[in-house]
């Protein structure tokens, strides 16, 4: 005689996984909720020519960033803030679609100064520019 059984409900296993899956989903909501909420980081309250620049980069006003931090690189000052806007420079130009201007820029940061070049992935963005180009 044929008996038909009810399946087991889920062991405890299946339960703790289910669990742990929803407690990590309700955390990851939350983290991005944070994030969203949160302010992005700001140099906007500097009052030198390189905060300057950088807020209005970081405002995306590219045109403005453009010119500010083009005017530092063209003093070429001896000092750390002119090689990051060098940098900076490259990453407008990125932005305004201008990956020739950036690959030159990026260049000579390398010929200028190669520890920087590695340290800030240069050589991550110098590819995305010459992708952007065709020149895979």
């Amino acid at each position: 005689m044929w008996v038909a059984r009810r399946p087991a409900p889920p062991g405890p296993s299946l339960t703790l996984g289910v669990t742990r899956l929803y407690t990590a989903a309700v955390l990851h909501l939350l983290l991005l909720l944070a994030l969203a909420a949160a302010p992005p980081p700001t140099t906007c309250g500097q009052r030198d020519d390189y905060g300057t620049a950088l807020c209005a980069y970081q405002r995306r006003n590219f045109a403005e960033a453009e010119g500010r931090f083009r005017a530092i690189v063209e003093k070429n000052a001896d000092d750390p803030r002119t090689l990051r806007s060098m940098y900076f420079l490259a990453r407008t130009e990125m932005k305004l679609g201008r990956f020739d201007e950036a690959q030159t820029l990026f260049i000579r940061i390398y010929a200028l100064d190669a520890p920087f070049y590695h340290a800030w992935s240069c050589d991550f963005l110098l590819g995305e520019c010459r992708r952007a180009m065709g020149k895979e």
